[in-house]
């Protein structure tokens, strides 16, 4: 017989979220990545108001930013949604029906 599926919790649907948004913050990293390439390959000009360091800090910033989300995604869930019912549900004292009452 197969057992029923674990139902999804809203710590299992953040952790989702965070990955997502990970991937999504790796994408970003990669095209800022391949237009730091583009300039130091000649291919493009930085535009005005922009530098060269802006574009490389940007790259670095979001992939970090994208890497600790994925790695870290279960850390910040459990430090965000501790399972505080089931603490509570464990400090309950048992009835003792067997006690007499005074």
């Amino acid at each position: 017989m197969q057992k029923a599926p674990h139902p999804i919790t809203a710590k299992d649907l953040f952790i989702l979220a965070c990955r997502v948004l990970a991937l999504w913050e790796l994408i970003v990293s990669a095209e800022y990545g391949l237009t730091v390439f583009n300039i130091v390959a000649r291919l493009a000009r930085v535009p005005a108001g922009y530098t060269f360091a802006s574009y490389l800090r940007q790259t670095i910033g979001t992939f970090f930013i994208g890497i600790v989300l994925l790695v870290g995604a279960p850390a910040l869930a459990h430090l965000l949604y501790s399972d505080s019912s089931m603490n509570d549900t464990s400090k309950q004292q048992p009835d003792d029906s067997d006690k007499p009452s005074i």
